[in-house]
């Protein structure tokens, strides 16, 4: 039987995670195509966000890191 309430829960954070990475990926290029004064460092927060996120993700994913 499948756990409805469980699915609805993976399918919402899983859409918003990746509006999250496209999200700041996106504006991290923005920003470092600019990158005059704060704008660059704003750019490489927002790529490390991306990257934390995902690194994140793959912790979750895989049950060696967090038995």
């Amino acid at each position: 039987m499948i756990d409805w309430p469980a699915f609805f829960v993976v399918l919402v954070s899983t859409l918003v995670s990746a509006c999250l990475v496209v999200t700041f990926y996106s504006v991290g290029l923005r920003l470092l195509d600019t990158g005059h004064g704060w704008r660059r460092p704003a750019g490489i927060a927002c790529f490390t966000i991306c990257a934390l996120v995902v690194l994140y993700g793959v912790y979750l994913v895989i049950p060696y890191f967090h038995q």
